[in-house]
């Protein structure tokens, strides 16, 4: 992530291996971007249709697609790259001039992980569908671990991209793989068995504000069935819950 105090703020920029009218159709046809974007639920085809579609404001010669939340506008920037694709993910410079606070969003979070999946998903998988596992904390505060902590992966925040990575977590799964990405509040790393990737998102010591609390993990997985994948959620939910069981009501 790179900032320039008043200035825009450049998100994430990364280098895909596909063509740039590849990745363009990606971003543009909702059809393709179901497969990336987010992860699944009942909503997520309607959620693709209003950011993507309907709410972009779409530059198609220029390869832009802009989106504005609550008076802050982020914008993609597709550009070829050799026969590869460079991506950028651009935060408008605030309106009122005021220097960026170095704090933990949601929505910022939300579109690193996203643009990461697109990469994984056409670089090895063509964009195939996917099987995605979704847990979260409940915003507010909380003591104990955060879920990096709790499943003994803090330190791959030192790593570098490319990374081996070997482990056994508490979940009850051996995973091997690389290092995948590697930002302020995220590590992500490839886990062969799943074909997929394993996010992990750590906001630290942030608990304020809304969205998806300080902490969650996401799984992306491709060609294993259902009962594999039944089995994989089910030992994970099983470890979420009793990891981070929901706080006592007053």
């Amino acid at each position: 992530m790179t900032t320039s105090d008043t200035g825009d703020r450049v998100l994430i920029d990364l280098t895909i291996a596909a063509p740039v009218e590849t990745v363009w159709q990606a971003l543009r046809d909702p059809a393709k971007a179901v497969r990336w974007f987010g992860w699944e639920s009942e909503s997520l085809a309607d959620e693709v249709d209003y950011i993507l579609i309907k709410e972009a404001m779409v530059d198609e010669a220029a390869r832009t697609i802009a989106f504005e939340y609550k008076g802050t506008t982020d914008r993609f920037e597709l550009s070829a790259d050799g026969a590869g694709s460079r991506l950028r993910v651009v935060r408008s410079a605030p309106a009122d001039a005021e220097p960026w606070a170095d704090i933990y969003q949601d929505m910022v979070e939300g579109w690193i992980m996203f643009v990461q999946q697109l990469k994984f998903g056409l670089e090895g998988h063509d964009l195939a569908p996917r099987r995605t596992l979704w847990l979260s904390l409940p915003k507010g505060e909380r003591e104990g671990q955060r879920p990096l902590a709790a499943l003994g992966l803090a330190d791959l925040t030192g790593g570098k991209v490319g990374d081996t990575v070997g482990r056994t977590l508490p979940t009850g799964d051996t995973v091997a793989g690389k290092l995948w990405h590697v930002s302020p509040h995220q590590v992500s790393m490839t886990v062969d068995g799943w074909d997929g990737l394993l996010n992990v998102h750590d906001a630290g010591g942030w608990t304020g504000g809304g969205g998806h609390g300080p902490g969650m993990v996401m799984i992306t997985s491709y060609g294993l069935d259902d009962a594999a994948f039944a089995e994989l959620e089910g030992r994970w939910k099983g470890w979420w819950d009793t990891s981070f069981p929901a706080p006592e009501a007053p």
